[in-house]
């Protein structure tokens, strides 16, 4: 008969409470999507390339998954506090004819029971569709071959998944236990007519709470977002600290004003419905404001964290191409630096790069190929040329500028390539090749704090002293670009003279672009591989004394190296926000249900005294509406200046445009956040009508 009764009432809780087992069952699903990525083929070919970054990713998605797991066995046991306090008066009626309360314990039990298992299969079902799309992710990820996709069913994490959700089931079940066992017939009759209280707080009081915390937030919106990087850790910490108790006091004070606010516009507040609407929202407000403040700082933080994770992601895909024109870059340097830092010991070799790749049998590997030779002006130079000189009446503007990534030592010397290097590169790296005179120079940067400077200082006409000769700037701003293969825009300056000015000077190094026979992705690696073994034992068995620098950089390498730092900070963005999101919108729609719940006598008094059944469809409505994007509207306007600061770093190495970021956000937000908002008004409306 117990085993009836409960499936008879998860039968009629189903329609009222379908955002209960929504959120269980999605909960699920997106727990075991995420649990399942290290069973994927493209993360565990990526492993097998890099251990030691797959196995740190690795080892991060478990210990997020055990931190998801927690948050989400919280929000089960929260939402499973407002289904009991639904059922009070059934709980009360089963007392008046008799049920012991050990019976009612047992109901509960396989309710949770029922309902636990139900919500695991289906979420688990859903989990293991859904990770059939996510492949397609993990392989953009990882730059896997998705021909080499097939079905994959982990069981390991169906196993985890079960385990995690299972304990939080458990928890729900002695919690219910224990609530039962507690209970007062009398309590239970008397809940349905217990109101919440509105506290009349002084309004002058609120006025005062809410100017001081606009006002305190204007000051750390400011703090944050003015000279960011140069913010130190505890200044950060105060700020973040500061931000989220002025968004209580800003909570607390509108709770206070909102309806006194209302009231005082006489043509408004007694306009339809509004009197009802407006004192139900401000007895909501009133009673959550810790609730709502602690979800409004969780949006807060997913915004910042869904957006700035597709913005990294984005950034470093831009900074690749950007910064690694060509597939390898092979250096060898004939100097080696002593103790001196200042002194320089040449040491001539006798083959250079483009020699060694043809000696060493490695041409095979690429299919084009281009060296360049780079020079350099010592300090025994009474002439040398310092990024003072180029800089120009414009260098104490640069060092007296905020710190952003590459604040460069204007005392020191560029590097110096000749015009035909450099227009022999832009033909390999399809730009556009370039012509100046005898008597000009051009820089090629793309180092973003120095490069305005570099701007001013070419328009102003800034002339130069090198080897003897007065040069001008061939245009009005710099060439922006890179001579060397590396993972962010640093190159500070390199500047460009005519060929015959470097006749008489000495090579510091050779360096030789090219590119690979295969554009697999795969073969480039191997071939990358190879090229590395065979370059590194030529140089070791012809140059055994050898101590300068000789390497192979690779775009490819440089490519697997942001792979996994990528890959983590997407991963993290997406699992924390959709939970966090979920989370947020289940605990507005369970609260917001359960006062409908509390609210059904006053509908219907409502109904007796003449109001339309559309007015009172639009009162819930916007009862539901404010509730839902208030909290959003001030997570919004935080992540305004969050968004500033992500945007500030990110432009440290990159100029990648963070809106579409932002806009991929926001649709994750409607989708979801949105989806809630309607699914519980229309539930909340179903539970308001029921006793029409």
């Amino acid at each position: 008969m117990l085993f009836k009764l409960s499936v008879r009432n998860i039968r009629k809780s189903i329609k009222d409470y379908a955002i209960y087992f929504f959120t269980l069952i999605v909960s699920v699903a997106i727990f075991y999507l995420f649990s399942s990525i290290e069973d994927q083929e493209a993360f565990r070919k990526y492993i097998s390339t890099d251990p030691l970054s797959g196995r740190t990713i690795k080892s991060f998605l478990k210990g997020l998954s055990i931190f998801i797991a927690a948050l989400l066995g919280l929000l089960i046991v929260y939402a499973n506090r407002f289904l009991m306090k639904r059922r009070h008066k059934e709980f009360a009626i089963y007392l008046m004819l008799g049920m012991g309360k050990r019976k009612i314990s047992v109901i509960l039990f396989l309710e949770t029971l029922l309902i636990g298992l139900g919500s695991l299969v289906v979420g688990l079902i859903v989990g293991v569709g859904l990770s059939q799309f996510m492949s397609a992710l993990v392989a953009d990820l990882f730059e896997a071959d998705l021909n080499a996709y097939k079905f994959v069913i982990s069981n390991s994490t169906i196993a985890r998944t079960i385990l995690y959700f299972g304990v939080s089931y458990l928890v729900v079940m002695l919690f219910n236990g224990i609530i039962i066992t507690k209970c007062k017939l009398i309590n239970l009759m008397q809940s349905a007519r217990r109101s919440e209280k509105i506290s009349q707080k002084n309004p002058w009081l609120c006025v005062g709470v809410f100017i001081a915390a606009v006002c305190a937030l204007a000051w750390s919106y400011h703090k944050v977002t003015h000279n960011t990087l140069m913010l130190r850790k505890d200044e950060l910490l105060f700020c973040i600290g500061l931000g989220a108790v002025s968004t209580l006091l800003l909570f607390w004070s509108v709770s206070g004003l909102m309806l006194r606010a209302v009231m005082s516009v006489r043509g408004l507040y007694y306009k339809g419905l509004n009197t009802f609407t407006f004192r139900q929202i401000s007895s909501k407000i009133n009673t959550a404001v810790i609730s709502m403040t602690i979800i409004c700082l969780t949006l807060f933080i997913t915004v910042c964290t869904l957006s700035a994770s597709f913005a990294y992601r984005g950034a470093l895909n831009k900074t690749l191409r950007e910064c690694c024109p060509a597939d390898i870059e092979f250096t060898m340097s004939n100097y080696e630096r002593l103790k001196n830092k200042d002194k320089l010991e040449f040491q001539p070799i006798k083959e250079k790069p483009d020699e060694i790749i043809r000696l060493s049998g490695a041409d095979k590997y690429l299919r084009k190929t281009e060296m360049i030779s780079v020079y350099f002006e010592t300090k025994t130079n009474d002439t040398q040329v310092t990024y003072t000189d180029i800089l120009g009446k414009y260098n104490t503007e640069y060092n007296s500028q905020p710190y952003e990534r590459i604040q460069v030592e204007t005392n020191s010397s560029p590097r110096i390539c000749s015009l035909s290097d450099y227009n022999k590169l832009a033909e390999l790296f399809g730009s556009e090749k370039l012509n100046m005179e005898k008597d000009e120079y051009f820089i090629v940067a793309d180092e973003r704090s120095i490069c305005p400077f570099l701007d001013k200082a070419a328009a102003s006409g800034t002339e130069l002293t090198f080897n003897g000769r007065k040069l001008k700037p061939a245009f009005d701003k710099h060439i922006h670009g890179t001579m060397e293969l590396f993972e962010a825009p640093i190159n500070c300056g390199v500047l460009i003279v005519d060929d015959n000015l470097l006749t008489d000077m000495m090579p510091i190094m050779f360096d030789l672009f090219g590119y690979f026979n295969s554009s697999s992705k795969d073969e480039m690696r191997e071939q990358n591989k190879q090229l590395d073994a065979v370059v590194n034992k030529w140089v070791s068995q012809n140059y055994p004394d050898y101590k300068g620098e000789a390497y192979v950089e690779s775009k490819v390498k440089i490519s697997d190296n942001l792979i996994g730092e990528s890959a983590m900070m997407t991963f993290i963005g997406l699992y924390l926000g959709l939970i966090f999101i979920i989370i947020c919108a289940a605990v507005i729609a369970l609260k917001q249900l359960s006062d409908c719940t509390d609210s059904t006598g006053s509908y219907e008094i409502l109904r007796k005294i003449g109001a339309e059944e559309n007015s009172i469809s639009r009162s819930l409505f916007t009862q539901t509406a404010v509730f839902f994007f208030l909290p959003l509207l001030i997570a919004v306007v935080h992540s305004i200046f969050g968004l500033k600061i992500c945007t500030t770093i990110i432009r440290t190495f990159s100029s990648y445009n963070i809106v579409s970021s932002i806009l991929l956000t926001a649709g994750i937000i409607i989708l979801i956040y949105g989806g809630y908002f309607i699914l519980t008004y229309f539930c909340g409306r179903s539970i308001i009508r029921r006793k029409k």
